[in-house]
């Protein structure tokens, strides 16, 4: 996204903004304005066909509010061209009145400067009242103040302007001829039909000759300039509705680069308009064009603060110094939250500090406080410094009656008390209060955050389901504000949470169906862009290092590594373990919890991530064959994960140990750490990991077997041939097929020892198929669980 000289104008040296001008565009709104007014006052046969017949024209209420809403959009949006123009109000009006506003416009071609001229002088008809009736149009209603600007504009023009603007609106209605030739208008009727031809001879006999591609590219031009003027309330409205949809839903917004090209034209005529400025900062954040964002807040704020350098026009009393100041201390703030997305912790605290001086000397306790909001981003997380920060900041936005800082805060301080080892009930207790402040307010935004939060806290603690709900809420939450759909980072979020979801389930072609749903609503230069891209690696991993393409999952954690640097590390180590690089794996695995229990604050890593650290470490001891140094990082992980309330990782961890109890050939011990775990995982556990569970468990009830009687020993193997065939089908869909082919080795054996020697040869069938695709390689590949 490129800028330009002009987006950098310093407002007081450059030109005076133009309030109001006569376009071709407003010209056409008018004489469609007056035409309508006439026949609407008539309500009379007014409209003479080809043949003499009369038509009675009446309007019903259906057309005259879709006149009405049209006509207010043209008033609001930038200029357009003539062949824009005539495709939004044709199928919203009668044919007669689009024939006779063609005629009207045709007219001022024909006659030259003098039709403009009277026509500027009879318009004001509109506003006089009859005898004893009410004008057609109130002067102060929005077409009324819109005719009356307008002919105050035209008034101000010399003869040579309106020459010019003659010029402007021939070049106007002939482009538009020669680009669209109004054919469409034959459905309207004969008379229609010689009302085009004759358009069409205006437009050809015009100029006296044809005209070749490159004078229509050139009138396209001339065209797109004379169309794209934008008042100072034009372009208001236009600030707004953007700054509204890239907040809202960005993928409604104009385009990152169509965007600049329309701030740009606003500036050419409305130099001094700081609002433009701020729009750009917005769509450079966007698309993280980080310098360019920091000149236009730069720039934003020097015309805000600015005195003018015009001695012709007087300063606004003592409130000018006033609003200079509070421009000042919330230029400091806006600054702070720009260095915190650079990642410049410390010139964000300067600028912070700057604001929190400059409000408090004037006592702005609205500004304080989102001061202090930020004071808590840029503070050491998980403190009690922190605490206290954020407890005053609910309290004070309470008192206030800020409800946006209020929910923000709690959202946060209860994200705090969750890695603060608090109860999930009374963590879920306080968000509660947000989601009923929420909705008090109908912050759609908010709500979606909140439900986005609790969803994260249900997948930190082990309840997938509970989180797939709370995801799903997101997406079927009514979150339409003047029509468009809230599309924030809470719905990619979502979307991701039930992607992951499906993907472990084994259904990777929906979960990549709901990746794909997330690119189309978040394109790649969007701000939220990257959630998905990080989803998509973490399940392409999953996926990949369950089948045994390392290639693809090499890949898969370099590309992971640029947006989650200790996520990538996580993967990589576990890679190298299930590719048999031992020592190598052992490396990075100390270093990594090395980490874990070095850093602090804002760089600190979470408990569940600590606690994955140290089972998959536990994992690479237990199939290396060291049950004793695998048990002690296992414990370590089991008495974390109780501490954090994270029940899955500490099932999950609980299978690992029981595993490693069977490998020292104790079963017994084994099944009661089993029964104990089996409803979380089987509840809310991954395809493999309840594969997991179930094979640990049928092996160690054959090992137990073994001390039973001949009759009982038989029906405990036969149960766990037929718990075997549930654990193949779970490895299958998880296309894990090297724990499919070990499977069907320990199946093949229990059939030996039952005697079904039919179903032994086809377990070995089938273990033979698999084995020349997926060879084992390693040890390791066999002690893994």
């Amino acid at each position: 996204m490129g800028t330009h000289s002009d987006l950098f104008t310093l407002g007081p040296f450059s030109r005076k903004p133009l309030k109001e001008q006569v376009t071709p565009h407003k010209m056409s709104v008018i004489v469609l304005i007056q035409e309508y007014c006439t026949m609407k006052k008539a309500e009379l046969p007014t409209f003479s066909t080809s043949d003499d017949s009369s038509l009675e024209i009446k309007f019903t209420e259906k057309e005259k509010r879709n006149f009405m809403i049209t006509v207010l959009q043209l008033l609001q949006t930038s200029d357009v061209t003539l062949k824009e123009l005539c495709m939004k109000i044709k199928d919203k009006m009668k044919p007669e009145l689009y024939t006779m506003f063609l005629k009207k416009l045709e007219e001022f071609i024909e006659e030259g400067v003098g039709a403009i001229k009277d026509y500027f002088q009879n318009i004001t008809f509109l506003l006089m009242p009859d005898t004893q009736e009410q004008p057609v149009i109130t002067k102060s209603s929005v077409l009324g103040l819109f005719i009356r600007r307008m002919i105050l504009a035209f008034e101000k023009l010399s003869f040579s302007q309106m020459t010019d603007l003659h010029t402007k609106f021939q070049r106007y209605f002939e482009t538009a001829n020669l680009q669209n030739g109004y054919e469409d208008s034959q459905v309207f009727g004969g008379s229609l039909t010689d009302s085009a031809m004759s358009l069409s001879g205006v437009r050809f006999s015009r100029m006296g000759r044809s005209l070749d591609a490159f004078q229509l590219t050139a009138d396209r031009k001339l065209t797109e300039d004379i169309g794209g003027f934008n008042s100072q309330r034009q372009a208001e409205y236009f600030i707004l509705q953007q700054v509204f949809l890239l907040q809202h839903n960005q993928k409604e917004a104009l385009s990152p680069s169509d965007l600049q090209d329309k701030i740009m034209d606003m500036l050419k005529a409305n130099p001094d308009m700081a609002e433009a400025h701020f729009l750009s900062y917005l769509n450079s954040l966007r698309v993280r064009e980080y310098c360019t964002a920091l000149h236009n807040l730069f720039h934003y704020f020097d015309r805000k603060t600015s005195f003018s350098v015009d001695q012709n026009q007087p300063q606004q009393g003592q409130n000018k110094p006033k609003d200079d100041e509070v421009h000042r201390r919330y230029a400091a703030l806006n600054l702070a939250a720009l260095h915190y997305r650079f990642g410049h912790k410390e010139e964000a605290k300067a600028a912070l500090r700057e604001a929190i001086g400059m409000a408090q000397d004037t006592n702005d306790n609205v500004c304080l406080q989102h001061a202090l909001g930020w004071l808590h981003r840029l503070s050491e997380q998980g403190t009690a410094r922190t605490e206290n920060l954020l407890e005053r900041a609910v309290a004070k936005s309470n008192e206030l009656n800020l409800p946006n800082l209020t929910s923000i805060g709690i959202q946060a301080y209860a994200r705090h008390n969750a890695f603060a080892t608090a109860k999930p009930s009374q963590v879920f207790e306080y968000l509660q209060k947000s989601d009923v402040l929420n909705c008090q307010h109908s912050q759609s935004g908010f709500m979606c955050t909140s439900f986005a939060n609790k969803a994260a806290l249900w997948q930190m603690y082990g309840k997938r389901e509970c989180m797939s709900m709370m995801s799903q809420l997101i997406l079927h939450l009514d979150t339409t504000e003047s029509g468009v759909y809230f599309n924030g980072e809470s719905v990619c979020i979502a979307l991701c949470n039930i992607a992951r979801l499906h993907a472990d389930s084994g259904q990777y072609g929906l979960a990549l169906d709901l990746i794909n749903s997330a690119k189309k609503r978040f394109p790649k230069n969007s701000l939220h862009a990257e959630i998905w891209m990080a989803c998509e690696q973490e399940i392409l991993f999953d996926r990949t290092i369950l089948n045994r393409k390392f290639g693809v999952t090499e890949l898969a954690v370099l590309n992971l590594k640029a947006f989650n640097q200790h996520e990538s590390e996580l993967r990589c180590a576990i890679l190298n373990k299930e590719k048999g690089e031992i020592t190598l794996a052992l490396q990075q695995f100390l270093h990594l919890l090395d980490n874990c229990n070095l850093q602090k604050g804002e760089n600190s890593v979470s408990s569940d991530f600590r606690c994955r650290v140290l089972l998959a470490l536990g994992e690479l001891y237990s199939q290396t064959g060291n049950p004793t140094n695998a048990t002690t990082y296992i414990l370590e992980c089991i008495t974390l994960a109780n501490k954090h309330h994270l029940e899955y990782l500490g099932a999950t961890a609980s299978v690992q140990l029981a595993y490693i109890q069977f490998q020292m050939q104790l079963p017994q011990q084994a099944v009661s750490i089993l029964t104990k775990n089996m409803l979380p995982i089987l509840s809310h556990g991954t395809v493999s990991d309840q594969g997991k569970l179930l094979c640990c468990y049928a092996k160690c009830q054959v090992a137990m077997a073994a001390k039973y009687n001949e009759k009982e020993r038989k029906a405990a193997l036969l149960a766990s041939v037929n718990l075997l065939n549930t654990v193949i089908d779970l490895y299958q869909s998880a296309e894990a097929f090297l724990r499919v082919k070990d499977t069907v080795y320990y199946q093949a054996r229990l059939y030996h020892e039952l005697g079904y020697f039919t179903e032994r040869n086809k377990c070995s069938h089938q273990f033979k198929q698999l084995d020349s695709q997926y060879p084992t390689l390693s040890q390791m590949s066999v002690n893994v669980l």
